[in-house]
C-alpha cells in the first residue's frame, strides 16, 4: 500500500510540474484572453456559483467561489488547475489499471500536453472548472464498478457535476469506459451493457434536467451550444459527422502541424491493428472513434463544434491516450514503435503549447499597441470627450506572428481579437487614456453627415479617412470586413 501512495504522489508531480513547467511563461504573464477582461479584473463582473447557468454550466465556477472567492488570481488559478488536472491523470492511470511505471508516466501526461489544452487555457476563466472536471469523471466511473448501489450513485453524481461544467465531457466518460473494457478484455457484452447503464441513465438525467432548467427559465435553450437536434436531425447529419470525425485525424490547425497528427494517426492505425485480432475490442475501438464526434452530432450547428480544440480536449484527446494505452499494454514491436510516436508527440505538443504562449503574447501587445495609436490620433483631433465609439471590424493580430501553414483557422487561439469587438475599456478600465470607449458602441443618432460617410467610405485603418469623428462619435473602420458589415446595416 505505501509503494502504491507513493507511486501515486511521484506521478502527480510528474505531471504537475510539466504542466508548470509547459505554461511557465503563461503563468509570469497572467495572461488574459478575449472576453476575460471584466472577469480577470473582478471588478464590474465577479464570479458567482450561477455564472454560467444561463448556459446549462450549473457546477462551473462553484471551486472558484469558494477557493478565492469568484476572483482570477495570478499564479494561483492555474496552479489550482493543474493540480486538479494531475489529480485526474492520476487517477486515471489507476482506473485503467496501468503497472509499468514509464506506461504510467506517458498515458498521465499526454492528455495535459497535447495542444487540445489550448482551447482551454485561452480563457483564464475557465481553468478550474474545465479540469476540475477530469477527476469527476474518473472518480464517476470508478465508482459505478462498484457493486453496491450507493456508490453507482454518488457516481452518476460525479458525472453530473462533470456535465454541468462542459456537456462535451459525455466524450471522454464514454471513450474512457470504452478504453477499460478493452483494455480488460475477458467480460462478455451483457456485463459491459450493464457496467455502461449508469452512464446511460446519467445522459438521461442530465437531458431532463436541462429540459426542466428551460422550463422554469433558468437556462437559455436556444444559446448555440445547447441546440440540439431531433432523431430525424441527427439520421440525416450522421454523415456529415462522420466525415468531420475522419477528417479530425488529418487536418491541420493553428499549432496542431502535420507532423503532430502524423504520429497521432500512426498511433491510432498501429492500435486498431492490435484490436483487430478480437473482435469485441475492434467494435468497442469503432465505438470510442465515433463518440468523438458525439458533441457535433448532437448539436444544432456543425461548424460550431467541428475540430474545436476545447472540445476535442475532452473527445480525441482522450481517444489517442487510449490508443497508447492499448500499445503499451502489449508486447513487442507494437509497443516499441508506440514509444518512438509518443516521444515524438509528446516533443511537438510541447513546442507548439510554447510556440502558442508566445504568439498569444505577441498579438496581445499588438492589439493594445493598435488601440493606443487609435486613441491617440482621435483624441488629437477631438475636444468634446467623451465620444462614443464605433467599431467596424476586428482585428486580431496573432496571424502576424504564426506562419505554420494550416487547413482550417480555430476560434480563440489563433483568431478572434484579444479585446472584445475591439472596445478596450474592458483592458484599461480606470487608467485608460480618455473615458470616450465606455460608451455603448452603438449609433444611436443616425445624422445625415455620419450616414454619407458610412455609405461611402471604403477605406479601412490607417487610411487617414478610417476614422470619423463629431461632437458625439468616433467611429473607426478598423477592417474592410468591418466596413462591409456595418453597410449592410444602413436603411436603404
Amino acid at each position: 500500500m505505501k509503494t502504491r501512495e507513493f507511486t501515486n504522489k511521484k506521478l502527480f508531480m510528474l505531471v504537475f510540474i510539466a504542466l508548470n513547467l509547459v505554461f511557465a511563461f503563461y503563468q509570469i504573464s497572467f495572461f488574459i484572453g478575449n472576453h476575460d477582461w471584466d472577469w480577470v479584473k473582478g471588478t464590474s463582473q465577479i464570479l458567482s456559483f450561477n455564472t454560467g447557468l444561463f448556459e446549462a454550466r450549473y457546477s462551473k465556477f462553484i471551486l472558484n467561489v469558494i477557493l478565492y472567492g469568484g476572483q482570477i488570481l495570478p499564479i494561483l488559478n492555474t496552479l489550482t488547475a493543474f493540480a486538479l488536472l494531475s489529480l485526474g491523470m492520476v487517477m486515471l492511470v489507476n482506473y485503467w489499471q496501468i503497472k509499468d511505471k514509464y506506461a504510467k508516466s506517458i498515458i498521465a501526461l499526454i492528455p495535459c500536453i497535447m495542444p487540445y489544452i489550448l482551447g482551454w487555457m485561452y480563457f483564464p476563466i475557465n481553468i478550474i472548472g474545465n479540469f476540475m472536471a477530469i477527476p469527476f469523471i474518473i472518480g464517476g466511473l470508478m465508482l459505478i464498478e462498484k457493486e453496491k448501489r450507493e456508490y453507482k450513485l454518488y457516481g452518476i453524481l460525479c458525472f453530473l457535476v462533470a456535465l454541468g461544467v462542459y456537456p462535451s465531457v459525455a466524450e471522454t466518460i464514454i471513450i474512457c469506459f470504452l478504453i477499460k473494457q478493452i483494455l480488460n478484455n475477458s467480460q462478455s457484452y451483457k456485463t459491459i451493457a450493464k457496467k455502461f447503464l449508469p452512464i446511460l441513465l446519467t445522459l438521461i438525467i442530465f437531458k431532463l434536467l436541462i429540459l426542466l432548467l428551460g422550463k422554469i427559465g433558468v437556462i437559455y435553450t436556444q444559446n448555440y451550444n445547447l441546440q440540439t437536434l431531433s432523431l430525424k436531425e441527427i439520421i440525416l447529419n450522421s454523415f456529415n459527422v462522420l466525415e468531420v470525425i475522419i477528417k479530425q485525424f488529418y487536418i491541420t490547425l493553428p499549432f496542431f502541424p502535420l507532423s503532430l497528427k502524423i504520429c497521432g494517426l500512426g498511433l491510432l492505425i498501429l492500435a486498431t491493428i492490435q484490436i483487430s485480432k478480437n473482435k469485441q475490442s475492434l467494435i468497442l475501438w469503432l465505438l470510442a472513434i465515433l463518440t468523438t464526434g458525439l458533441t457535433s452530432l448532437l448539436t444544432s450547428n456543425i461548424s460550431d463544434t467541428a475540430f474545436m480544440p476545447r472540445i476535442n480536449f475532452y473527445g480525441t484527446n482522450f481517444l489517442y491516450t487510449g490508443a497508447i494505452a492499448i500499445l503499451l499494454s502489449q508486447k513487442g514491436i507494437y509497443k516499441n514503435l508506440c514509444y518512438v510516436l509518443t516521444l515524438c508527440l509528446m516533443y511537438i505538443a510541447i513546442i507548439s503549447n510554447i510556440e502558442a504562449q508566445k504568439v498569444w503574447e505577441l498579438g496581445k501587445n499588438a492589439e493594445l499597441n493598435l488601440i493606443n495609436r487609435i486613441t491617440s490620433r482621435i483624441e488629437e483631433n477631438s475636444n468634446t470627450l467623451p465620444l462614443t465609439p464605433v467599431i467596424a471590424g476586428e482585428y486580431s493580430l496573432r496571424q502576424k506572428y504564426y506562419n505554420t501553414a494550416y487547413d482550417i483557422n480555430s476560434p480563440y487561439i489563433l483568431e478572434r481579437s484579444f479585446v472584445v469587438r475591439h472596445i478596450p475599456s474592458g483592458a484599461y478600465n480606470f487608467y485608460a487614456p480618455s473615458q470616450m470607449f465606455y460608451s455603448s458602441s452603438q449609433i444611436r443618432n443616425l445624422k445625415q453627415e455620419i450616414y454619407s460617410y458610412l455609405q461611402t467610405i471604403s477605406n479601412s485603418y490607417p487610411h487617414q479617412n478610417s476614422i470619423y469623428l463629431d461632437d458625439e462619435y468616433a467611429i473607426i473602420m478598423l477592417t474592410t470586413e468591418g466596413i462591409q458589415a456595418i453597410q449592410a446595416q444602413l436603411p436603404k
